[in-house]
């Protein structure tokens, strides 16, 4: 017996945890559920509290299978969506929307944008031994803009082609606005309109032009990603994009970029003073050393991994769109080895670098403070794979693990450089 609007009720359980109670009316929850008390759903999903009925009543509760999940004819009938929202008061209605805002503006996917542009940063510092911030931060901003037009336009474009369907992916920018999919389209538009234009104001004046080249490619790679006619992600080819797009191409780019000397050509360009030439041909004759193609690889690597871990908990629904991602071409089993080699190969080409000389030994070294994000993902795609909304977190895990990786490399760097001195060479620049 449990109280239910302070009185008392007969509570059924159906392959759900056990509750805690904490106060009169409220039940804890760990795994997702569905409730329902005299036939309505009260709640659905991960939540740490299901409010008073307001009328005495039987509660049944059964937990809320994923996708992939068999489904018996009841719980199905349970966890429609639609009755789902006719059912919620409108404070559960509030606070699922300002949820669901929450996950599709997705903040920790934006360091993919960044850290390109700090390992570039940091990769001058360890070179030269100073980095031209309001340069970076710049180069951030820009970047921010850039992947905030890749998340608006991958979801009005999913929305056309009807892979991310409102039960699918409720948190779909196109989805919340009530399906306008051109007004989600116009305003990533807008996005890559803002960093474009930054980033050739930043480029421009450096006269190299291998550098907007390849910023120009990792963004056309953002595009034949998702949009029409290509969507070379529905080909299972969106890992070699992302891995050639954000390492590669972008990083060795934000590296030229933020050369001492670009940076004086920058902010010579206006007066045509002759060290503003004299810099830009120096930086078009720089060549991109090791180091730099060894970090861009392991930040590819990595930005490539978040990507994947975004397959598992969508198999079903891309199998029906007709979407061959690489999870529904391996598998969750075999995806979950792939994640697993992955992982370990990222640092063994890290510690491969060093050996043969193209990266600092203590770059390499202060990687080890990124195990532990390391292993927290890894552990959780191996107690989840199975159920699809237990694995749904798992890219927030690799986010994690991205920043983690990336903020140990850039200070990986600079402690190498601060440790040799100035003007000391550092092996791989």
């Amino acid at each position: 017996q449990i109280s239910c609007a302070g009185s008392p009720a007969s509570t059924s359980y159906a392959n759900a945890p056990i509750p805690k109670l904490n106060n009169p009316g409220c039940i804890q929850f760990t795994r997702p559920f569905v409730a329902r008390c005299n036939g309505l759903n009260l709640a659905r999903g991960f939540t740490n509290r299901v409010g008073s009925t307001g009328s005495k009543g039987s509660i049944s509760i059964v937990e809320a299978p994923g996708r992939d999940d068999p489904l018996n004819e009841q719980t199905a009938g349970a966890l429609s969506a639609p009755q789902q929202v006719a059912n919620e008061s409108p404070q559960d209605a509030e606070e699922r929307k300002k949820r669901l805002w929450k996950l599709a503006i997705k903040l920790p996917m934006y360091s993919v944008g960044y850290i390109p542009v700090l390992v570039g940063g940091a990769a001058v510092f360890a070179e030269a031994g100073m980095t031209p911030l309001l340069r970076v931060a710049g180069f951030a901003v820009a970047a921010i803009c850039v992947i905030a037009w890749l998340n608006l336009s991958n979801d009005a474009f999913d929305a056309e082609t009807g892979v991310d369907t409102q039960d699918a992916k409720p948190e779909s920018v196109v989805n919340l606005l009530g399906g306008r999919r051109h007004l989600v389209l116009g305003a990533s538009l807008a996005f890559l309109a803002a960093g474009v234009g930054l980033l050739a104001y930043l480029t421009t004046a450096t006269g190299d032009a291998r550098v907007l080249q390849m910023l120009a490619a990792s963004i056309a790679c953002g595009y034949v990603y998702q949009g029409p006619p290509f969507r070379l992600s529905y080909k299972g080819l969106g890992e070699p994009l992302c891995f050639f797009a954000f390492g590669p191409s972008a990083t060795p780019a934000f590296y030229l970029a933020m050369q001492p000397v670009a940076a004086a050509a920058a902010a010579n360009a206006a007066t045509a003073a002759p060290v503003a030439a004299a810099a830009a041909v120096a930086v078009a004759a720089k060549a991109v050393p090791p180091a730099v193609w060894a970090l861009s690889v392991l930040v590819g690597a990595t930005t490539s991994i978040i990507l994947f871990t975004s397959h598992f908990h969508q198999i079903q629904g891309d199998t029906k769109a007709g979407k061959r991602s690489p999870l529904v071409k391996l598998g969750v089993e075999n995806g979950l080895k792939v994640l697993q080699t992955s992982t370990i190969g990222v640092y063994t080409v890290a510690a491969g670098a060093a050996a043969a000389g193209w990266l600092p030994a203590a770059t390499v070294a202060a990687l080890a403070l990124s195990l532990p994000a390391a292993k927290t993902m890894l552990d959780f795609a191996a107690a989840n794979r199975a159920v699809p909304e237990r694995i749904k977190p798992l890219k927030k895990f690799a986010c994690i693990w991205h920043i983690t990786f990336g903020a140990t490399l850039c200070a990986g760097l600079v402690g190498a450089r601060l440790l040799a001195g100035a003007g000391a060479p550092l092996p791989g620049f």
